[in-house]
């Protein structure tokens, strides 16, 4: 068996994706790996590069956009692995971060998942790892709270506040962007929930990890780049706002129950989206 299987969803990254298999390529030299790229029916000729320039990946290329839970879903039932890497194509992988981060789940057979310290394109941090986030976290989220409060004790607490990212640290979920798993842990908790196109399954996943008695790290000394939304915002502000709540309301209604879930989910037609109607009109007019 070989030790780690990298599932990667492309839509429409030509460049960015070939920009990340480069750097696995160039940067994992201890540990056995494949390559699997999911392409949503790009249109930038992403699946004629791939079979140009990476024959050893194996490509499933759909012939519409499935999203990321689904896409990635395709890849991880064929994996090979000992562990499951989710990635997303606009990352690029520093110098033995993958292998580190296999030793470390190998030293560690009670983890179930970990992620690595993820940077922005300039090498500035790029905040990731956080707490579950509870049903007021929630409320703050549809009221905006958050966006226009950034520094409320809510969002602080969720996102460890006063934690500088720079130490190792068993946290309740790492994102997806870089996630790495335990296959026999994928086995005993399911795959991605396919009822998120995207947002919110990476902290669906760690929640099933952690229930399940595993536990989750960070790894402050691995690191990887990433460009933060590449594919997302192809799709536009509004599409990628609705896919987000819908997303976040299913958490919800998931992981809280149908009471809690009614209450986002009149805040968030009857409040939210008005109110962010009226911003993107403001914005036009001005």
């Amino acid at each position: 068996m070989i030790d780690l299987s990298i599932t990667i969803v492309n839509y429409n990254t030509k460049d960015l994706l070939k920009q990340c298999i480069e750097s696995i390529y160039k940067n994992t030299k201890e540990i056995s790996f494949e390559i699997i790229v999911v392409d949503n029916a790009s249109s930038d000729g992403s699946v004629e590069m791939l079979k140009k320039e990476f024959p050893k990946v194996k490509v499933i290329a759909n012939k519409e956009n499935l999203f990321f839970t689904r896409a990635h879903n395709q890849a991880l039932r064929i994996a090979k692995g000992r562990y499951l890497m989710i990635l997303n194509s606009d990352t690029i992988i520093l110098e033995s971060t993958f292998d580190k981060m296999v030793k470390f789940m190998d030293d560690h057979p009670e983890v179930g998942a970990c992620g690595p310290k993820l940077l922005n394109p300039d090498y500035s941090l790029q905040r990731s790892s956080d707490r579950l986030p509870t049903f007021l976290y929630g409320l703050f989220e549809v009221l905006l709270l958050n966006t226009v409060w950034k520094n409320n004790p809510v969002k602080l607490h969720r996102i460890y506040s006063g934690w500088d990212r720079n130490s190792i640290k068993e946290v309740d979920s790492v994102g997806g962007s870089c996630m790495m798993v335990r296959k026999e842990v994928a086995e005993k908790v399911g795959l991605l929930d396919e009822n998120f196109l995207a947002y919110w399954e990476e902290i669906d996943w760690c929640r099933r990890i952690l229930y399940a008695g595993y536990k989750i790290y960070y790894l402050a000394d691995v690191q990887i780049i990433h460009y933060w939304q590449v594919a997302m915002n192809k799709l536009g502000k509004e599409k990628k706002e609705k896919i987000f709540y819908d997303s976040m309301l299913y958490y919800y209604k998931k992981h809280f129950g149908i009471f809690p879930y009614l209450i986002l989910w009149i805040i968030l037609n009857f409040y939210t989206k008005p109110i962010l109607k009226i911003v993107r009109m403001v914005k036009s007019i001005i």
